[in-house]
């Protein structure tokens, strides 16, 4: 985290958003952990989770329920360089979560070659195909390129959480509510060969995230 700490040091930072990003980084993974204690968890497809070199499609609204059913298992996210992605990178570290800054916005192609590099290494790493800014629930091609150039398999997974709040964003943001019911699916990888259409395995990825 220093490089980003750093490019935010080198612009002018709000006093609302230096509370924001101690809030972030103190608060929130607290928040989470405490808050996913009281849910009736429950994850399908585990097998599916446990290879090395895979690359999870997670939605960006789903962000919370994922954080707290996969934290310390070593998995490396893809997050924007914004602001926003900044507090959630705070958060998720304090979670055991690994953090590759880039995005299809800004940095986007430093942080393909870095999430290569990370999966030939054996690291399993995690993208949200509709972030950082929407449209929410839409893959778009960032995650499609990492599998076709690393050689890994996409594996999607998606949330279910009854009851659950979901904030007027643009993904919709999902905060399960305590004691609610979450069932995180996990498909089977899904291969996508250098010469298949981006086009085709958007809406191969898309079928299965619905």
């Amino acid at each position: 985290m220093q490089d980003s700490t750093e490019d935010m040091a080198s612009e002018k930072i709000s006093t609302k958003q230096r509370i924001q990003l101690w809030l972030a980084g103190n608060i929130l993974p607290l928040f989470i952990r405490l808050l996913g204690a009281t849910w009736r968890l429950r994850i399908h497809g585990r097998e599916n989770f446990l290879p090395e070199r895979v690359i999870f499609a997670i939605w960006h609204g789903h962000i919370i329920a994922h954080s707290f059913a996969f934290r310390n298992e070593g998995i490396k996210v893809l997050i924007s360089q914004s602001h926003d992605g900044e507090l959630i990178a705070r958060a998720i570290e304090k979670l055991g979560f690994g953090v590759i800054r880039g995005s299809s916005t800004r940095g986007g192609a430093q942080a393909l070659l870095e999430t290569i590099a990370e999966l030939q290494n054996g690291c399993r790493v995690a993208f949200t195909p509709d972030g950082p800014k929407g449209p929410g629930y839409v893959v778009k091609e960032g995650v499609i390129l990492a599998s076709q150039k690393s050689g890994c398999p996409v594996v999607p997974a998606v949330v279910v959480a009854k009851p659950a709040i979901r904030l007027k964003s643009w993904d919709a943001f999902m905060i399960p509510l305590p004691f609610a019911k979450v069932e995180i699916f996990i498909r089977e990888p899904m291969q996508f060969d250098s010469d298949e259409a981006i086009e085709a395995a958007r809406e191969r990825i898309q079928e299965r995230m619905n």
